[in-house]
């Protein structure tokens, strides 16, 4: 696959990005799990999970659930993981 450069330089130039992103590397979970792991608030976490999401990172798994919602990182997301060693 086409290394996707202005999504590297996306992921890269974001601190939260990168950490949220790494987060989510291992196992889906949900937006308080990503900030105690990150030791951010969860409402940076919840800015910022939108922006991973449109550009095609992260998946929502269960988006009709009000109160638990399951994040993980998409195949796209993973092939960037490799392209970027993160």
């Amino acid at each position: 696959m086409k290394k996707d450069y202005n999504l590297i330089i996306f992921l890269l130039r974001g601190s939260r990005r990168r950490a949220i992103f790494k987060s989510l590397e291992k196992s889906p979970k949900i937006p308080k799990e990503i900030a105690s792991e990150c030791k951010i608030s969860i409402s940076n976490v919840s800015n910022t999970l939108p922006e991973l999401i449109e550009r095609g990172l992260v998946i929502c798994k269960n988006p009709e659930d009000h109160h638990y919602k399951f994040y993980e990182i998409t195949k796209k997301g993973r092939e960037l993981i490799k392209d970027i060693n993160l």
